[in-house]
């Protein structure tokens, strides 16, 4: 049994997207930098809208999340994505002192959509002071393997922000669910 943090803590946003301004340009037919200006800030829109329907995040980022207390189980699942990375797992002791869990006693693994964090088989997760947010777990997730046709279906978001700029635009439009349906977690 695994336990799961509720909230995540965007720490670092991305710094690069999925799709690129050549890119969106090529798909459009847009020859010179006339609208590049118009262009640029749609690609981030269309990977954001992406990600908040599937619950996937696209592009390397980091979060934080707490917990009160470990788990008396061996896992911990983040439902944030696929973890690249773990920065560090800190943790108030009895004694309430911030401790830094040291990198060989866990490991992660990664299934179809989520990840789960697991302490050792000969350790057991050290004891907490009675507080909230008593451990603090800072991971990195990633979209490895970015598939193609997701990528086709930002495109054709970015279009449609494009074709449609001025006027308002509903991310729960229906059109951009069927695109990223077979991606939703």
């Amino acid at each position: 049994m695994t336990v799961s943090p509720i909230n995540y803590i965007l720490s670092t946003d991305a710094t690069t997207e999925v799709i690129t301004l050549a890119e969106i340009k090529i798909f459009l037919k847009i020859d010179g930098s006339d609208y590049d200006n118009i262009l640029t800030p749609f690609i981030k829109v269309s990977r954001q809208i992406g990600e908040k329907i599937t619950g996937r995040d696209f592009v390397e980022k980091e979060y934080k999340t707490f917990l009160d207390c470990f788990p008396d189980c061996h896992g911990i699942e983040i439902r944030k994505s696929k973890l690249k990375s773990i920065t560090s797992i800190q943790y108030y002791d009895v004694n309430n002192a911030l401790q830094t869990l040291s990198s060989s006693d866990y490991y992660f693994t990664n299934d179809a959509n989520y990840s789960s964090i697991y302490i050792n088989n000969d350790k057991s997760f050290p004891s907490t002071y009675d507080r909230k947010q008593a451990v603090i777990i800072t991971f990195k997730v990633d979209y490895p393997n970015f598939p193609a046709t997701l990528k086709q279906a930002l495109l054709s978001v970015c279009a449609y922000l494009y074709e449609n700029a001025g006027d308002c635009v509903n991310e729960n439009n229906s059109q951009f669910k069927s695109l990223f349906f077979p991606y939703i977690v």
